[in-house]
């Protein structure tokens, strides 16, 4: 349960590891993406936040292999879904909502960093400060006519390509 509140809140977790490969233990802050089981085995995919292990990308931990857990006061904030990675920025990025689509983003959030900034009967504004990576252009694709980027214009012309690319498998 401590790993999938650590999920929820983008917290960072502090685990005892236990490698089978080096029979040693080693103390390492994660963050941490999905738990999976397989093979009756659980396991959890995470990338270490301040070791040289960072730079290698993800890893697997085997839950049954971590000797100690606790979750950290430390964030890894502006991620969305299971893809992080850190060579897009934090930044702004405000989405004009339809006002019907604008009741359900405002009871399941899109990301906790949302605040409504602008209100009215056809549309809603909404501010987030993450990075814009392929989980979260995904998502503004799966609202659809009723999401628009209005920021950042990289975002919204990358959006916008796709979707003519999209639109042109159809003609």
């Amino acid at each position: 349960q401590n790993i999938i509140d650590a999920m929820r809140e983008n917290k960072v977790i502090n685990i005892n590891y236990r490698s089978y490969r080096k029979d040693e233990e080693n103390d390492v802050d994660v963050q941490v993406y999905c738990v999976k089981l397989f093979r009756q085995r659980w396991y959890m995919v995470g990338k270490a936040s301040h070791s040289h292990h960072y730079e290698q990308g993800l890893r697997i931990y085997a839950l049954d292999r971590i000797q100690h857990l606790q979750i950290t006061d430390e964030f890894f904030n502006g991620c969305f879904g299971i893809i992080a990675d850190h060579k897009t920025d934090i930044q702004t990025v405000k989405l004009k909502v339809s006002s019907q689509q604008a009741n359900y983003i405002r009871d399941l959030k899109i990301h906790e960093s949302q605040e409504e900034i602008e209100r009215n009967e056809e549309y809603s504004i909404f501010k987030y400060f993450l990075r814009p990576e392929f989980d979260f252009q995904q998502e503004l694709l799966w609202h659809g006519d009723d999401v628009e980027v209005i920021e950042p214009l990289w975002l919204r012309k990358k959006l916008s390509e796709k979707i003519i690319r999209m639109s042109n498998k159809y003609k």
